[in-house]
């Protein structure tokens, strides 16, 4: 069971935020956020307490990485979210991460997080 779980959004594109939003609201799922900066994201952990996370991984000024470390530290599932796709985009210790690009796919999009959040699914920790 997925719906109802709540999912961090952490996108620093307006229209794209609120595409995502809908579409996860639309899918039954409780949206934290969107946030735009890293600061916001991570601030909201412990009351946001969301089960997964979907990343923009290059924000206006600044990058998502600390976020993912502060999830993959507390086990909470997430996804970087990016149009770039070189070897080098993510850092070393966040290599293997989940990656979904964009412009995203909704199928794409739901796969991952039907993966993530079925009640089977084990927590990564690192």
């Amino acid at each position: 069971m997925i719906g109802g779980k709540r999912i961090l959004v952490l996108e620093d594109e307006p229209l794209i935020a609120m595409d995502l939003e809908d579409l996860l609201i639309s899918k039954g799922f409780t949206v934290v956020g969107p946030f735009s900066t890293s600061a916001a994201a991570l601030e909201c952990l412990d009351e946001g307490k969301p089960q997964a996370a979907l990343l923009d991984i290059y924000l206006f000024n600044s990058t998502s990485f600390d976020v993912a470390r502060e999830l993959r530290r507390r086990g909470i599932r997430y996804a970087f979210m990016t149009g770039l796709m070189a070897s080098d985009v993510v850092p070393a210790d966040l290599a293997g991460s989940p990656i979904i690009l964009k412009p995203y796919n909704e199928r794409e999009l739901m796969a991952f997080l039907t993966a993530e959040l079925s009640d089977e699914a084990p927590h990564v920790t690192g």
